[in-house]
């Protein structure tokens, strides 16, 4: 992991969900990363500075001093450089601005408006596809980068059964656990993972994609995809992944 990238994650604080439902598609809209991330805005030709405070694959949510438009432009540029970022800024549109409780400042929601091509190479798709989004199935068909670990776990099946192993590698959508022997695929299952680093002891609820075995004397593999995960246990499922990227772990 490139220390360049490192510093991008300094201000991701976790994931969260707004709210449970069982619809695939809402889900993918609700899911959001909780941020502190300062940031540059232009627009026309004023300047001005603004902090992000959750993103995802539809937009992101800003605090700042400057009352913007509905329905005008602004370009968002982040500070961090990186060699595998070759926009440095993503074109967005105002839907929303409006003044905080007890606060001179405003919380403004932007939508991405930038070509496809540019946001491919924007700093925002980025970080969310290292953090585990990916836009053609965000939730439980995760394609990008996983953390790589190597975590105590536990893995459970329904009628009570229990293998002890390691967690490999852990992501938005699943994880990879080693042990001595496997589940079936498709077993509903419960992972246990840590606890690590002041962060709680985690259970996770998901399902056995599959498993491989190199040799007889090698461990199993099994690869886990995560449903119906609440909202405090995709907060918690953040807060594990930004750590393990940041402390070079991964």
């Amino acid at each position: 992991m490139i220390e360049k990238f490192k510093q991008l994650l300094e201000g991701a604080l976790a994931f969260f969900q707004v709210r449970a439902t069982s619809k695939t598609e809402e889900r993918r809209r609700l899911i959001r990363l909780r941020c502190d991330y300062t940031v540059q805005c232009v627009v026309e030709q004023q300047q001005f500075e603004a902090h992000i405070i959750d993103m995802g694959l539809n937009g992101m949510r800003l605090r700042m001093n400057h009352k913007l438009k509905p329905g005008s432009n602004v370009f968002v540029y982040h500070p961090t450089r990186s060699e595998r970022i070759e926009n440095e800024y993503v074109l967005c549109l105002v839907r929303w601005s409006r003044k905080r409780r007890e606060s001179e400042e405003l919380e403004t929601g932007l939508q991405y408006a930038d070509t496809p091509g540019n946001m491919r190479r924007s700093w925002v798709k980025f970080l969310l596809k290292e953090l585990g989004f990916d836009e053609r199935a965000i939730y439980t068909k995760r394609k990008s980068i996983r953390a790589e670990s190597s975590i105590d776990g536990q893995l459970a099946s329904e009628d009570g059964r229990q293998l002890e192993g390691t967690v490999l590698n852990l992501g938005a959508g699943g994880a990879l656990f080693e042990s001595t022997s496997a589940f079936a695929p498709s077993t509903k299952v419960k992972l246990r993972v840590g606890p690590i680093a002041g962060l709680r002891l985690l259970w996770l609820t998901g399902i056995v994609l599959h498993s491989k075995q190199g040799n007889p004397n090698e461990p199993h593999l099994t690869s886990i995809r995560f449903e119906d995960l609440k909202a405090g246990q995709v907060r918690a499922l953040g807060q594990y992944v930004l750590q393990l990227l940041k402390t070079g772990e991964a």
